[in-house]
């Protein structure tokens, strides 16, 4: 198998500040210079277009055309390989940017968002997602910040109480299976990489990261160990269970009371509204469970970022049209009204939208205020890393050990230690000989 590679040797964090565009454009964001264009774009948030219309209207010469085909990632990498077929700007999960950053699908924007640009409107912490050896790709802009929803129904007719640390977790879970076994406090996924990594980032560890042109691979870390140490314990008591999510059985299981909680990415409250029918007031939202409370952190567990292709012939507006969407509040406030993004990563929407969202009560959650707990959350993560840049096999090699891992065929060590012999090994064979296995930048 082919593969494109490029190696830098500029650390992310060591980024070429450039000077603001010398006229200033609409709100204050950079001018564009060039002719009128019309980019094309791929991205799966729902009713895009309504920030795609307001932002031709902060810039007349540029018009969006918006084509939503779900998470195309095979797609993006065959037209990648091909040097046609790449929209101007591609939506892509943080997760997966570094693959396609390494592989030539993405093209960099400094000259019209350089770093004091972004930083202007992007907290720093974003730019292992966006950006590599220098290079800053696109924009952050949902933030996947792990969040709980628990079934309030379910807490209450038990006793529970909602846990806030993974011991009282623990112990709610074991009271749950005494008092009803056929309710498990959660479905674990055996099929979704970006809960466990995300655990992992909770715990405020990780299991690989990028530095100065080598990746850095370390699965069986202090931490790591730790967090599956504590789910191993956790399937060996029955207190959960593990099964593939997003298909029609996990629906089921969560609309039929037979799940007491789900621990996922910010925007997964949204998610759980259009796809789980239950009553309103079913649901709650809470912060996670922590480790340390007095040390609290936080990951992620998904979200997306806007990227300029490498095959845009038109950088200068994709590179305005990426900053605009993802931090204009007005942008900000219709894809999270129409789009169903609770929370953005941009700093307007922390200063200026969150508040004013502070207050709106959503019936489905029993009339909680959801926006300030999303909020909480996501102000936790104060971490970061870049993810490897085969993500695709990461995924994959991820679900067939997972099945061995919680099936109790293999214990949280051996878990480790396999997978990340798979990725390695993986990686060699992919030509990837900038590697230090066993350690962490």
């Amino acid at each position: 198998m082919n593969r494109l590679w490029v190696v830098g040797v500029v650390t992310i964090f060591v980024l070429v500040a450039m000077p603001l565009l010398a006229a200033p454009g609409p709100g204050g964001y950079p001018a564009y210079t060039g002719k009128p264009v019309q980019l094309t774009e791929w991205a799966w948030t729902s009713n895009e277009n309504f920030s795609n219309d307001l932002f031709t209207k902060a810039y007349p010469d540029i018009t969006i055309d918006w084509t939503n085909n779900n998470v195309p990632y095979a797609q993006i990498l065959t037209a990648t390989a091909a040097g046609s077929g790449l929209p101007d700007v591609i939506m892509a999960e943080y997760t997966y940017a570094p693959q396609f950053m390494s592989y030539g699908t993405y093209q960099p924007i400094n000259k019209w968002v350089p770093i004091n640009t972004y930083l202007q409107y992007y907290p720093d912490v974003t730019l292992k997602w966006c950006a590599m050896d220098g290079q800053i790709y696109g924009t952050p802009q949902d933030s996947g910040a792990c969040t709980m929803v628990y079934r309030k129904d379910i807490f209450d007719k038990y006793k529970l109480t909602v846990p806030k640390t993974w011991a009282e977790f623990a112990v709610q879970a074991a009271k749950l299976k005494a008092a009803n076994p056929n309710i498990s406090m959660l479905s674990y996924p055996s099929n979704f990489v970006l809960v466990t990594m995300g655990l992992v980032w909770q715990a405020g560890g990780k299991m690989f990261d990028y530095n100065n042109g080598i990746w850095y691979i370390n699965f069986q870390n202090p931490t790591a160990l730790k967090v599956f140490q504590f789910w191993e314990k956790l399937f060996k008591d029955k207190s959960v269970k593990a099964e593939p999510w997003w298909n029609a059985d996990w629906y089921a299981a969560l609309k039929d009371g037979k799940d007491a909680t789900v621990v996922c990415g910010g925007w997964f409250p949204e998610w759980l509204q259009l796809n789980c029918k239950t009553p309103d007031g079913t649901w709650r939202v809470a912060v996670p469970p922590l480790w340390d409370p007095k040390n609290p952190t936080n990951g992620e567990m998904g979200g997306s970022g806007f990227y300029v292709s490498s095959q845009c012939k038109n950088p200068e507006a994709a590179a305005l049209f990426v900053l605009w969407l993802n931090s204009a509040k007005e942008s900000l406030v219709q894809l999270h009204e129409k789009s169903q993004l609770p929370i953005l990563w941009s700093k307007t929407f922390t200063m200026e939208v969150g508040p004013e969202l502070a207050n709106v009560q959503y019936p489905y959650f029993g009339q909680q205020k959801i926006t300030p707990v999303s909020v909480d959350a996501m102000k936790l993560v104060n971490t970061a890393f870049t993810a490897l840049p085969v993500m695709s096999y990461v995924s994959s090699s991820h679900n067939e050990e997972t099945l061995k891992f919680v099936s109790g065929a293999e214990d949280a060590a051996t878990y480790l230690k396999n997978w990340e012999a798979n990725v390695v090994d993986f990686m060699k064979k992919q030509g990837f000989n900038n590697l230090i296995v066993g350690k962490l930048p």
